[in-house]
């Protein structure tokens, strides 16, 4: 759970506190919503433009979606340096057959600067989780993502 991070109560053991301070850059006066009639928009031509790049590049699988969960996006939202997410595609090495495009997640500061996430064997960021800095990948996708490098 996410909590107010006023006067009331502490979090309890399974909540966190999430401050939203002000935000005056430019990133911060974005307003971000879009209908769903546009997301529909989107994802039809995102259907068909990836059928055209399937058929190009073959060796390049191109997941329907990714999901990412509750945990570990609240590990980005707890940093208070933290004013966005910056989701970044790339593509993750497999068999010479198949490699598949993935999203990868970032932070990024008020000046657009990349925020990194300190990494924590056994934390929320689960069985990828390493002392090294990173972001978040390992999305669940449609088709499954399961290429191994």
């Amino acid at each position: 759970m996410i909590s107010s991070c006023g006067d009331g109560p502490k979090p309890g053991k399974d909540e966190v506190c999430v401050k939203n301070p002000k935000d005056t850059s430019d990133l911060g006066k974005r307003n971000h919503f879009i209908p769903v009639m546009s997301i529909d928009i989107y994802k039809k031509n995102f259907d068909q433009s990836r059928d055209t790049i399937d058929q190009r590049l073959p060796d390049i699988m191109i997941p329907n979606y990714e999901i990412f969960n509750r945990a570990s996006i609240v590990e980005y939202l707890k940093d208070s340096t933290v004013a966005g997410l910056k989701f970044l595609y790339g593509i993750k090495p497999g068999s010479e057959k198949k490699r598949a495009l993935r999203l990868m997640i970032v932070g990024v500061d008020k000046n657009g600067k990349d925020v990194y996430l300190k990494g924590k064997p056994g934390g929320a960021m689960g069985a990828q989780a390493t002392n090294d800095d990173g972001g978040l990948e390992y999305g669940q996708c449609s088709p499954p993502c399961d290429i191994q490098p």
